[in-house]
């Protein structure tokens, strides 16, 4: 990749940042730690009913859609993606993500979890990680990020597109990125609750 100097010339090229992708079995993280937690005790403790059901299960759905809508124009330290669901707020990954773990949660009518869930992710995670995507990014792509942070909230979306760049959604995007992973343990959990219903 390469990057402009101030005079706007081109300067040497420099090596994309690696993606480095943890063994989350090996090397668990607190992160991981405390969603296994969580689904743990979602479970133990659900009680869902038909309208629980319903209503966590629509944002379930909204979230996976909304993490696979932006998986599939993610192309992580090689392009700043600006369109799709990017064009509107910075972080549509992790808005999926809080859809699912609140939709979960309202299946299994778990208010504690959920109250848990909120307050995780307000309160520690989303903080922390706009705090170090930002760094990176700017570190990666300068200015041009600058520029799109400036004008695009991290899940508050904005009324109208931020810019069109041309790129098109791509399906190889989703494998890629391992949202069909995503997808399958959404897919697992929404069976497991559907079994404790027919109970």
């Amino acid at each position: 990749m390469k990057i402009c100097n101030e005079r706007g010339k081109m300067s040497e090229e420099i090596k994309d940042v690696p993606i480095v992708k943890k063994n989350w079995i090996k090397k668990p993280t607190w992160r991981n730690i405390g969603l296994i937690i969580i689904v743990f005790l979602l479970y133990y403790y659900a009680r869902p009913t038909k309208l629980s059901f319903i209503v966590g299960g629509f944002m379930v759905v909204l979230g996976e859609l909304i993490r696979l809508w932006a998986a599939g124009y993610l192309m992580k330290n090689k392009k700043l993606v600006v369109v799709g669901p990017y064009a509107y707020i910075r972080d549509p990954l992790y808005l999926g993500s809080l859809l699912i773990l609140s939709g979960l949660s309202v299946t299994a009518r778990n208010w504690y979890i959920l109250a848990l869930v909120l307050i995780a992710f307000f309160g520690f995670y989303l903080p922390r990680k706009i705090k170090i995507e930002t760094a990176r990014l700017e570190n990666i792509f300068g200015d041009e990020y600058r520029e799109y942070r400036e004008n695009v909230r991290s899940i508050i979306p904005r009324l109208t597109p931020f810019r069109d760049t041309g790129e098109k959604w791509e399906f190889k995007q989703i494998f890629h990125n391992s949202e069909h992973a995503t997808g399958l343990v959404v897919l697992l959990a929404w069976l497991a609750f559907y079994y404790f219903l027919k109970r």
